[in-house]
């Protein structure tokens, strides 16, 4: 049976290009108890005949809401579109359409919602699925550093509070009413990544609580290309800038990376060639130095790695490091001293075209779509994955 009791909680599955992935997302929600009726599919992407029908297929496959926003909307934008048309208090939780929700998610999710009355945000772990696509790769070896695995892997049954690592906007839990006093985002977050990120450090400046649940854990069906990743990498520089200049020590308390860090080493890259070119060729293989002492430094990702994935992690990691090191000085250079003023009050975005599901399919249509033959949460352990999602976890790059 659908988990109906607990608190107002809304389940906004955020979509702007309706991938393959998506649907997965919608079948593991369902099959882990959620209710369908609680569901909302919420597609970001410019209006177009296509994807209203394909919107409505999925609405009628599963017995979801829809809304869908009356222009494309970046992320942070239509997350607080969303929020501004509830007039309830309550939660939302956001789930990006390449998450897909692990066994007790949502059991997890009401558990932290009933705890949470002065808890800005709940975010809980992302365990990467390498999928096609260079970027897919790269990033699935980072998260072997991330804070966020590395708290889950600590404590895998407990919760967090104040946790000292970033949050992910992908598998979050807002509370509505943080969310209208604060803004989920500001206009600076426009054109750049990390508008979750300064949700999160401002509300713990506000006086809110700010949760880590590790059983509040997603599949994340990464789909990246190269191109795709340094254009993400430089917008992430360049939010990663806003939130330094914004927030300062606490910011880089809760991040792990230095953009300094990179542009040391590309110097020495940088200074070895030229020496090479002018004084000693035998001067320019210090140009290799950097690159061992990226290989320990990056222990953790390239441990069990294979060669190929190692070689390319190796040739990629430090472009791609490069190009969030001059996203961020060149907007850090051109920043002025905004240290978290409160957001101007805002006007709610007009009202959204929302649908409720024509007719909701019986529970015995949901199992069957959930690929599970009861309604028990227990029983999503075993649901199916679709073939074309099927890939290597981390552990096994």
């Amino acid at each position: 049976m659908p988990l109906t009791s607990g608190p107002d909680l809304l389940v906004a599955v955020v979509t702007h290009t309706l991938p393959d992935t998506l649907e997965p997302v919608l079948r593991a929600l369902c099959a882990d108890g959620e209710d369908p009726a609680r569901i909302v599919l919420f597609h970001t992407g410019a209006p177009s005949p296509a994807a209203t029908r394909a919107v409505a297929d999925l609405q009628a496959a599963w017995g979801v809401q829809a809304v869908c926003t009356p222009r494309a909307m970046r992320i942070g934008e239509a997350r607080q579109f969303l929020v501004d048309q509830q007039r309830a208090r309550g939660f939302i939780a956001f789930l990006d359409d390449d998450c897909v929700p692990l066994p007790g998610w949502t059991e997890a999710a009401l558990a932290a919602c009933a705890e949470a009355e002065r808890t800005a945000l709940v975010y809980g772990p992302r365990y990467p699925v390498l999928g096609a696509g260079v970027g897919s790769l790269i990033r699935a070896m980072e998260t072997r550093d991330s804070r966020k695995l590395a708290l889950a892997a600590a404590a895998p049954q407990a919760a967090t509070t104040s946790p000292r690592a970033l949050c992910a906007g992908g598998n979050t839990i807002v509370n509505i009413a943080a969310a209208r006093e604060l803004g989920l985002t500001e206009e600076m977050f426009a054109r750049s990544a990390f508008e979750d990120v300064d949700f999160q450090l401002r509300a713990t400046r506000r006086g809110w609580l700010v949760q880590f649940r590790a059983d509040l854990a997603v599949d994340h069906h990464d789909q990246l290309g190269l191109r795709a990743l340094f254009r993400k990498s430089l917008q992430s520089g360049r939010g990663m800038a806003q939130c330094a200049r914004r927030h300062g020590a606490e910011f880089w308390a809760h991040c792990r990376w230095r953009p300094w860090r990179t542009l040391v080493a590309w110097f020495a890259v940088l200074a070895a060639l030229a020496a090479g070119a002018v004084l000693n060729p035998w001067l320019a293989t210090a140009a290799a130095l950097p690159v061992v002492l990226s290989s320990a430094a990056h222990h953790r990702a390239l441990h069990g790695a294979l060669f190929a994935h190692r070689l390319t992690f190796l040739l990629i990691k430090p472009v791609r490091d490069l190009t969030i090191a001059l996203g961020f000085l060149a907007r850090y250079a051109t920043l002025g001293t905004d240290r978290g003023t409160a957001p101007a009050p805002r006007t709610p975005a007009a009202a959204p075209q929302t649908t409720a599901p024509a007719q909701a399919p019986s529970s015995a249509d949901r199992a069957a779509r959930a690929g599970t033959t009861t309604g028990r949460p227990g029983d999503a352990a075993g649901r199916p994955v679709a073939p074309a999602l099927r890939a290597e976890r981390v552990a096994g790059l």
